[in-house]
Order: structure tokens, then sequence, then C-alpha cells
């Protein structure tokens, strides 16, 4: 028996192992079977082998034993009935971090008898043409090759693709097309994308959306139709565009150059449109009545024209069926007047969008509630009154009621928005006391900006936590202070944070240095803020992001700022007006994207870090009053973009570089004043054709004035030197703020005194070389400078005598050439300077006449013994008494035979009658006599 289940136990362990066996082998055989067809693989592989993969997405298509299934490849779909690739999606990320380049291989030919969806969109293929054979993929449903860099004329072989259905050319910079008879081959057609592609010289816009004969107009099926971005669509073309297709839902023609009136468009004939996009255009006057048909119509956007209506007649116009649709309306950024009508009837909306316009006046009650609202901006009108009831709005997300004249209180109405994202009430005239009552219910605030209500004060428990986790933060010129508001350590998500001007009189919390980890753009200056600037976590690797604004100026911050070397990635960095010191930190090779450094009036000192000159972006430096010491460090001179540079009021030594002129030819401000530089102005100088303030003054500095400062083209022609330093970046909300008092002014002296300018530097052209040890002449070029507002060679030791054509610098306003050496007389071209204001020729070698005309006081001529001229100076010239006398002698006696002493009516008019008619009477005499006698 045992023996028996032996050998049954053996027959059955063998029967297993076979069975195994044969299972394997046959799952070997089974799983060895490939889909792909081997000649579309090398297809595939050719077409790869033109492409440059540095991201590695194509990794997965392979030659090896293991990798010859290409229907699992990457992006490569195919058809589960014949095993023929049918799709090729090889679309990009849309961060177009890791895009694929290089060229498009025919070697896709191989699968154009299968091949029905095409995505190549959002890589780079470097300008090239978009291949001619694309029209050979006849089976194409899905054509996408948009934001893939590709130039070049649209090949009209793609009128082949008859059955194509979605096809999308957009993004496509250097992409045009002069000629559209393709399209009108796409008659099954129901997507068509061409936005930002050249279509200026297509002339055939009616033969191709009308051709004959009429009963057979193409892309019948046409859905969707985006044109925008060509910026030149012509007027006349919309009505035919209008008759693609009577099942036209959505229209996007925003960004062209459309004018003509509204009237003129047929979009109420599209009885199916849904959504219709006609944003930044040049469309005027109104809206057209026919509008309020559109009973199909859900987004409506006009926004960015030149509507000039009243609201109350563009509302009315949209009244009708499409009242009980309209979801989406944007009619931001025009002209649209008068006060807000009663909306309430649009009960649909949820998105309405009216900034940027002339509304005026108070909202009336009632006149809002369409509670279905989730998107409202009223920003930058002219509103009045108090806020809206905003309990009326359970679904709000976006509130922008910023920019306007809205009074009274911020009402705790907003805590009942638990759903609200964006609370944005900036630049109004709010007041009274905001408290954590107010922000008690929203949990899903983003976006908090109370700024620029100077009346309305923040004041929250120490020991409030909030129940939000905002992205921007901006309270500038609220009352936030005295303390930093402790709730806002809570915040981990932070990226924009304002609290600039609002009264914080505190020192840096420990905590802050979190907060900050995340920020991308940090405004905390006009405050009395003290101590040391944290750093993150202290041990913490540098935190790599893109950040834009770091701007601590006007405090009393202290310490080193080696913190600077852990928040990188900063455009703007502004420390001016501080307490900081000991040797600035050389760390900033690593921020590479900064554009403007501003460390004025500070404590800093050593030597200027040489990783300046890593800094290939580097538009502005300003160092102004300060320690440094050193010389300008020589890797300066890769900062090619440096517009302005002020070193003024530091300790520095050496020469001037002769580089400046060659390498950094973009500067406006040049300012070396109150150093220790010596040596000669360098000649290079003279390159720097934008320059419009040259200050070196106080220095050491000994040589010739260079004769080639009349190449200065800026200060010959005002215009030529226009400046850029204006500094723009785009706010949270996708506007553009210029920060022009961010970079502090530029600094110099004024008629004697220091002044700082910010604004209209174009209206600033100043050369400063004055308290050096120059010598030689005033070099009479320099009067080809006829833009010059300012010359200041004072405290000198110039020879010589002034040009005579100083006269020619029609604009000059301030002119100081005192404590010199300069001998001869004063030109008399110098009367011809209208704008003269502040003159000093003092403490000099002059000589001769004061030119009468020149009534400046006497301060301005004192110290040049040669100098004479009544009355303004107390001195007379050689001979000018007896002139001065006779002429006083004349004048009594002129006075006297005019007016005579006694008689009034004996007048100088009366001598000569009586000396004409004595003549008249003589010769009548005498004349007669003569006569009479001639003869004999």
């Amino acid at each position: 028996m045992v023996t028996r289940n032996r050998i049954l136990t053996h027959f059955l362990v063998s029967t297993i192992l076979v069975l195994c066996c044969f299972g394997s082998v046959f799952g070997q055989h089974y799983s060895s079977k490939v889909r792909c067809f081997e000649r579309e693989r090398q297809a595939l592989l050719k077409f790869r082998y033109e492409l440059v993969d540095e991201y590695g997405r194509l990794s997965s298509w392979g030659v090896g034993e293991n990798e010859r299934e290409c229907c699992k490849w990457r992006g490569v779909s195919c058809d589960n009935r014949t095993n023929h690739v049918a799709q090729l999606n090889l679309r990009g990320p849309k961060e177009l971090d890791s895009p694929l380049k290089g060229s498009v291989s025919s070697s896709l030919l191989e699968l154009k008898q299968y091949l029905t969806h095409l995505d190549l969109s959002n890589n780079d293929f470097g300008h090239s043409n978009i291949p001619e054979f694309i029209g050979s993929f006849e089976k194409l449903h899905y054509l996408d090759l948009s934001s893939a860099n590709f130039q070049g004329s649209i090949p009209p072989s793609v009128g082949n693709l008859s059955v194509l259905m979605y096809l999308d050319f957009s993004g496509n910079y250097g992409l045009y097309s002069d000629n559209l008879d393709w399209v009108s081959h796409l008659g099954s057609l129901q997507y068509l994308d061409l936005t930002l592609i050249g279509l200026r010289n297509a002339s055939n816009w009616k033969s191709t959306l009308l051709p004959f004969p009429p009963s057979m107009p193409p892309l019948l099926s046409l859905a969707i139709l985006d044109l925008s971005d060509n910026l030149v669509i012509p007027s006349s073309t919309l009505q035919w565009i209008l008759n693609f297709s009577k099942s036209l839902t959505f229209i996007d023609l925003s960004n062209n150059n459309i004018t003509s009136p509204m009237s003129t468009y047929a979009f109420h004939r599209q009885i199916f449109l849904s959504h219709l996009d006609l944003f930044s255009n040049a469309l005027e006057e109104g809206i057209p009545k026919t509008f309020g048909n559109m009973s199909s119509l859900i987004h409506l956007s006009l926004g960015g024209n030149c509507l000039t209506a009243q609201l109350s007649k563009v509302m009315t116009n949209l009244s009708g069926p499409l009242e009980k649709k309209l979801q989406y309306l944007d009619l931001s950024g025009n002209r649209i007047s008068g006060s807000l009508p009663n909306i309430s009837r649009f009960s649909f909306l949820n998105h309405l969008d009216l900034c940027r316009n002339k509304l005026n006046d108070s909202i009336a009650n009632g006149f809002l509630n369409i509670g279905n609202l989730t998107y409202l901006d009223l920003s930058a009108n002219y509103f009045t009154g108090t806020l809206p009831d905003l309990t009326i709005y359970p679904f709000l997300q976006k509130l922008y009621l910023d920019h306007n004249m809205f009074n009274g209180h911020l009402t705790e109405s907003i805590g009942f928005l638990s759903k609200q994202e964006d609370l944005v009430v900036g630049s109004n005239n709010l007041e009274g006391i905001v408290n954590e009552t107010h922000f008690s219910n929203l949990f899903s605030l983003q976006i908090l900006d109370l700024s620029d209500n100077s009346l309305l004060a923040l004041n929250c428990s120490s020991h409030w936590i909030p129940p939000f986790q905002l992205r921007v933060i901006n309270l500038s010129q609220c009352n936030i202070g005295p303390r930093f508001p402790p709730w806002l350590r809570f915040q981990r998500k932070l990226q924009y944070l304002d609290v600039s001007f609002s009264h914080i009189v505190d020192t840096i919390p420990s905590w802050f240095g979190n907060t900050v980890s995340t920020l991308t753009h940090l405004n905390a200056s006009n405050n009395q803020i003290h101590g040391v600037f944290p750093i993150i976590g202290r041990d913490s690797p540098p935190v790599e992001l893109y950040r834009t604004i770091l701007d601590l100026s006007r405090n009393k911050i202290t310490g080193q700022a080696t913190f600077l070397c852990h928040y990188v990635g900063w455009q703007f960095i502004g420390l001016w007006d501080n307490l900081f010191s000991r040797d600035m930190p050389s760390c900033f090779a690593k921020n590479s994207w900064l554009k403007f450094l501003n460390l004025a009036n500070n404590n800093f000192s050593g030597e200027i870090p040489d990783s300046f000159g890593s800094l290939p972006e580097l538009s502005l430096l300003n160092m102004r009053n300060n320690s440094f010491t050193g010389g300008i460090p020589q890797s300066l001179k890769n900062c090619g973009g440096l517009e302005m540079i002020d070193l003024g009021k530091n300790r520095l030594t050496g020469k001037i570089p002769t580089w400046i002129g060659d390498n950094l030819s973009r500067l406006i401000v040049l300012s070396l004043r109150f150093n220790m530089f010596h040596g000669t102005i360098p000649w290079g100088i003279c390159r720097l054709q934008g320059i419009q303030v040259l200050d070196l003054s106080s220095n050491k500095i000994s040589g010739i004035i260079p004769k080639c400062l009349h190449n200065l083209t800026a200060m010959i022609d005002a215009q030529a030197g226009v400046p850029s330093l204006e500094y723009g970046i785009i706010n949270p909300f996708g506007v553009l703020t210029f920060y022009s008092s961010l970079w502090g002014g530029v600094c110099f002296m004024w008629k004697g005194k220091e002044v700082n300018y910010v604004n209209h530097l174009e209206f600033v052209q100043v050369i400063d070389l004055s308290n050096n040890a120059l010598f030689g002449d005033i070099p009479a070029e320099i009067t080809d400078l006829k833009a010059l507002v300012q010359l200041n060679l004072s405290r000198n030791n110039l020879t010589g005598s002034i040009p005579r054509d100083i006269g020619l610098l029609k604009s000059l306003d301030s002119l100081d050439l005192s404590r010199n050496h300069l001998s001869g007389g004063i030109p008399i071209s110098l009367c011809e300077l209208s704008f003269l204001g502040t003159f000093n020729l003092s403490y000099n070698n002059l000589s001769g006449r004061v030119p009468p005309q020149m009534k400046f006081d006497e301060s301005s001529y004192m110290g040049n013994s040669g100098l004479c001229g009544c009355p303004i100076l107390d001195k007379s010239c050689p001979g000018e008494d007896e002139i001065n006398q006779q002429d006083a002698r004349d004048g009594d006696a002129m006075d006297r035979w005019e007016y005579g002493d006694d008689d009034k009516f004996i007048t100088k008019g009366f001598y000569i009658s009586v000396e004409f008619g004595f003549i008249i009477g003589f010769w009548g005499i005498f004349g007669t006599t003569l006569l009479r006698n001639s003869p004999r």
C-alpha cells in the first residue's frame, strides 16, 4: 500500500513538473509574440535618431530584445484590430522644461496609411518648417503642432487631410500663411486654432471661407474656431468668417486689430454659439441689440477694447433671451461710463468683470443681487459709498474692489464668504478696525489685500490662529503695528508679503526666517524694524527659488547681510537706509537673476566682492555712503548690462578703470564722488554715449579734461538718452507694477545742495568734476553738449579762458567754475543762457567788465580782482566814472531840452517847428531875391 502511494505521489509530482515546464515554454512562446510591425518599428527608431532627447522622454524606445514591442513605447499607440501604429502622442510638458528638439524625419511616412492621431506640440523644432509630407497622412483625424517652434509658410499640402477634425498650429511665432486655400478643403474640420499665425498677407479670406458654388460650403461641421493673436484680421473679413459653419459653438478672435463697428457682425446668426471671445481688439461704440437674442451664448468677453457707451445702455442691449443664459461677462479695460444699473436680472452670471473703466457713483442696494456670482471685479473705477452687501454671495471666490473710492468700514459680512479665495479691497478710503472676526470663516482665503487704506487698522489677537493659508498678503500703508503680526508665523505657503509703510516698530521675530523661506516677494520697507535679519534654519542649504523683490530699505536693521547667501534667486534687493555693517558676503555667484542691488546708506566695510562680476543681469548697483575700501573690482567688467553705478561717499582708492567705457557702454549714471580715486580721467569715458550723470567730484583725480566729452550723445540730445531705470514686476494679479521709487534715486550736488533725484531722470544731464586736481584748459568741445543742465568744474587747477562759445549750452541751469585759475574776460555769449539759475565764477583770475546783462549776485564774481562793472560790482571799470557822469549830464540836458524847466508845453516838437519855420521863411525871401537877380 505504501509502495502504491509512493508511486502515485511520484506520478503526480512528475505530471506537475511536466505541466509547469510546458506552461513555461508556452508562456515564453506567447509572450514572445510582438504586435508591432518591424518596418514601423524601424521607422520610429529613425524618427527618434533625428531628435534630441535631453531628458530621456523616449528612453523606452529601445533596440534590445525586450524593447521590440513598439506598441508599448511611450507616446505610441497601436490599433487593437490591425496592430498598426495609429497614434503618436509626443506632446511636451506645458512648462517647456523638457522639450524634444531636432527635426521631423520623413521616416514617419511609413505610418501614413494608418496614423490617425499626431501630436508633436510643446516641443522645440528649432525654427524649422512644417514638412511638406505632412499632407500625406490622409487618415489623420487629429493634428497638433502647436507651440513647437515651427516657422515658415504652412504647406498647402495640409489641405489633403480631408478627414481631419482637429487642427492646431497655434503658438508658432514664425509660422504664417499667405494663401488660405488649403483651409477650404478641410470639410470635416471641427476644431481650428491658428493663434499667433501670421495671416497679414492672406488676401483670399473671402474665396476661402465662402467658395463657389455656395451650395457646397466648406467646414460644414466646424464647431471651434480660434484665430486669436493674429493682430491682422481685416474687419471686412469677419462677415465671411461667420459663414464657416452654422454649427459654430466656440469663436476666439482675441488679440487682433478688429476695429469695425460691432453692429456689422452677424454673430447672432450663430444659433449654437456658446463662447465668443473678442478680448483685446479695437472695437468702439457699444454693443448691438442683436446680442440680446443670442440664446445659446454662455461666455462673452469684450474686455480690452475701446467701448465708450454708458453701462446702462450696454446691459439693456444684452437684455432678452441672453440674460437668462449668460454666465461669463467681461467688459474690462474699456471706456464704459455711468453708474452701475440693476444687473440682478442676469441671474445666471457667475463671472462679472467691469474693472478698468470709468464707472462711478455708489452701488444701489439690490442692483448686484446675483447669488451665483463666483467672480466679481469692479476694480480701477470711481465707485464711491460703502462696500456692497456681501452676504448675498455664498459662492463668491474672487472679489476685486481695489482702486476705487469706497469708504466706511470693512463689514464683518466678509466673514460669511467661506469659499472666498481672493479678497482685494486695497487703494480705497476704508477706515476702522479689522480683527479676527472678519476672517472667522474664510477657510479658503489665499489672497488678502487691504493696502493703501491709511485709516484702516488690523488688530488681531496675539493668540489668534488664522483658518487660512495665504499665498499673498498686501497690508502696505495700513496700520498693523507697532508689533509684527504674530499670526504671520502660521502662514506656511506665503509667497508675496508687503508690509511697507505699516507702522511696525519692533524687533524682527525669530520665527520670521521660516516665513521668509517660501517668499518670492518681500517688501517691509519704510518702517522702524530693528534687530538682525534671520537665516533659514541656520544650517539649511540655500533655497533656490525664482524671486522678485526683497526690500528692507528705510528701517534700522543691524548685523551682517549674510542672509543673502541663503535667500538667493532675487531680482531686486534693496537694503538701503539701514544699519548693516561689516563686510559684504561674497556669495553672489548664486544670484544670476539679480538686476538691482541697492546697499546705500549703511555701515558696510571691506572690499567690493569679486562675485559681483557673476551677475550678468545686473542693471543697477548702488553702494553709496558706506565704508567700502579698495578699488573697483575688474570682475565688474562682466556686468555689461549695468545702467547705474553709484559708489559715492566711500573710501575707495586706485584709478578709474579704463574698461568702463568699453565694457559698460549702457551706463546712464556713473557716480564715484567723495572717494580717493587718483590718476587721470580715462578717455574711454567718452564712449558712454548714454551717460546722463557723470559725477567724479571730490577725489584726487589729476590731468586734463578729455576733449572727447563732446561724444556723450545723451548730453547733446536729451532724447538720445531716455533712461530705462524704471523697473517693472508682474504682481500677483497679473498687472505690471513699476517700482520707480525702489531704487532710491540718483544722488548728486545740485546748486550747492545734495539732492536725491527719483523721477524723470530724462531731464537730468550733469557733469560734475569738481574738487579734484584737474589742470589745463576747459576744452572748447564741451560747448557741444547742448542738453547739459549742470556743469561743475569748481575747485580744480584749471587755467586758460572760459570757452568763448559757452553760450551754446542752451539748457544750462547751473554753472560753477569757481576756485580755479581761469583768466581773461567773461564771454558775452553767457548772456544768451536764459535758463541759467545758478552761476559762480568766484576766486579765479578773471578780468574785464562784467556784462551788465549778467545780473547775478556779487558773490558770483568775488575773488577776481580784475573784474569790474557797476552796478553789479562795487567797482567801476577804468573811465567808467567819466562816461557815467557825461551820460548823466547829457541825460539831464536832454530832459531840460525835451521838457523845459518852466513851461511844460514847450517841447522838442515846438523847437523843431520853430526851426523848420525859420528855414522856410529865410529861403523863401532870400531864394526869391536870388532868382530875380540871376539873369542879370
